[in-house]
């Protein structure tokens, strides 16, 4: 039961496109407790495929493939499967049907050039595709099924989902598995690492843990559903401040979500993050209706006279500081009349930074207009990263601050 995925394209090698569709494939049949074994990106070159399709017919039980079925003279991936296979190249009517119809329909003149398209290995197996016009294809070789897509995402995402993977499931005889992903917002990998370590997890569940973006994904992977169940609500349980959802939630999502069960708005006063902060909320979809605006108010001239930070605090304290977070957060929850605010201060770097504010020196306000509390951090890591922190951490501690009222 073993899988191998060719990403065929020499613009995957030069790195002007990135690979996805890989990422994809595999998230997908790991759901079906499908293995992917190797991932390989490989350039338009015919010998080398031919070679890779021979060899690896004989290691593996489904090689997927992706890109190369256009029309132009770099589109081989058929002709080396037929070569492969020691198949004859035919012009297969339905697929060149289906192509006609789709380029009839968005009024392409159809030329001889396109007939190369759909010229495919004898006797292949054909998979539909709904969005584009060059259709999947398979053929069986030694112990493999080698099936061959669009490397167009979008048209390789329905093609997989649709037609192909119900065909490997079938094939290999996969089971659904359980799949849980827990969320959890501002906490150190190690700490939940240590905490899952002591469980002891049984064999029966994989368990992954993902860091990147202020978040840490925990996933957990297995046949017995139930088993799967009562380990991520132990984990949920033994991180409650910073667990914020199951699924494919954003922090982001989290903070608009609550916001909408409380009935309650907000707004926000960013300086070194930039508007980092806004565009992760308005980036959720029903944001508008808890979200007001914000201030990005990078030069202190700003802060002094939009948010009315006193030219006092800025003189005596400077922009960075527990005191300008502070009046930035009543500020702006003032000026747009909302029901929460967030300030953001700090020194994102590299340049900047001094002895007694270093970079990565950041405060956050929090304020609801009757309690106000700013939060020093110290963030490491590159400007972006700093940036980035200190925003994914201003969502989190406006979490916590509305959810303990």
């Amino acid at each position: 039961m073993s899988i191998c995925i060719l990403s065929i394209g020499s613009e995957l090698l030069e790195g002007s496109v990135i690979d996805s569709n890989s990422a994809f494939i595999a998230n997908n049949l790991k759901r079906w407790g499908g293995k992917v074994e190797l991932i390989r990106m490989v350039s338009d070159n015919k010998d080398e495929i031919v070679s890779l399709f021979q060899k690896y017919s004989k290691k593996f039980d489904i090689i997927l493939t992706t890109g190369g079925l256009g029309p132009t003279f770099d589109d081989i991936t058929a002709e080396c499967l037929a070569e492969s296979a020691g198949l004859s190249l035919e012009l297969n009517e339905k697929a060149y049907n289906h192509m006609a119809s789709c380029l009839n329909r968005a009024g392409v003149t159809i030329r001889q050039e396109h007939k190369h398209q759909s010229m495919l290995p004898a006797t292949c197996r054909l998979f539909n595709n709904n969005v584009g016009t060059a259709m999947g294809f398979s053929v069986s070789l030694n112990k493999a099924d080698i099936i061959c897509m669009p490397g167009v995402p979008l048209e390789m995402k329905d093609m997989f989902i649709k037609e192909v993977l119900p065909f490997i499931v079938g094939k290999l005889g996969l089971k659904e598995q359980s799949y849980i992903d827990l969320h959890f917002l501002s906490i150190a990998e190690s700490d939940i690492d240590v905490f899952i370590r002591s469980l002891n997890i049984s064999n029966e569940v994989q368990c992954i843990i993902n860091a990147g973006k202020g978040q840490v994904v925990v996933k957990l992977r297995g046949e017995n559903k139930e088993l799967v169940e009562d380990y991520a609500l132990k984990i949920e349980k033994a991180f409650p401040k910073n667990f914020i959802g199951r699924g494919d939630i954003l922090p982001a999502e989290y903070l608009v979500n609550l916001l909408k069960e409380k009935g309650k708005t907000i707004s926000f006063a960013e300086s070194c993050t930039g508007g980092m902060l806004s565009e992760m909320v308005t980036d959720i979809s029903g944001a508008s209706s808890v979200f007001y605006g914000s201030v990005v108010s990078y030069d202190n001239s700003i802060k002094e006279n939009v948010l009315h930070v006193s030219a006092d605090i800025l003189n005596t304290f400077g922009a960075v500081s527990e005191e300008c977070a502070h009046a930035m957060a009543e500020g702006v929850k003032k000026l747009m009349n909302t029901d929460y605010a967030i300030s953001i201060t700090g020194i994102a770097g590299p340049t900047g930074g001094t002895k007694d504010k270093p970079v990565g020196l950041v405060y956050i306000g929090v304020t609801d207009g009757e309690n106000t509390k700013v939060y020093k951090n110290i963030f490491n890591g590159s400007r972006q990263q700093v940036r980035l922190r200190s925003a994914t951490k201003a969502l989190q501690l406006i979490i916590d601050f509305i959810s303990n009222k």
